[in-house]
């Protein structure tokens, strides 16, 4: 083993320098861990954003939806459709029956 290795390793094995190499070992890993945080802080938040925006594309279509729905429902549309297609027409007096 090289001599500055050797070195190296003796000063790393003395009892308070023991502490000092967990003590950096320990802000590394807590470095690391508030870098991998922040990364999915970022993801989650891109996340959050896209469904904000589906939502948002699904609640406009929704009320498009409806528009087309009540017009769709519109009673002059079904008097025609029912005239048109049906051939349907709507009962003179003489043929309405009152039942009492």
């Amino acid at each position: 083993m090289p001599l500055i290795l050797r070195q190296i390793v003796s000063w790393l094995l003395k009892p308070g320098q023991i502490l000092a190499v967990v003590l950096c070992g320990l802000v590394v890993s807590s470095a690391l861990g508030v870098a991998y945080s922040s990364h999915l802080t970022r993801n989650m938040y891109r996340d959050l954003q896209q469904l904000e925006k589906d939502h948002d594309d699904l609640e406009h279509e929704y009320e498009m939806l409806l528009l087309e729905q009540s017009a769709h429902a519109d009673y002059t549309r079904l008097d025609q459709l029912a005239q048109d297609q049906l051939a349907m027409t709507a009962p003179t007096p003489a043929d309405t029956v009152v039942i009492e």
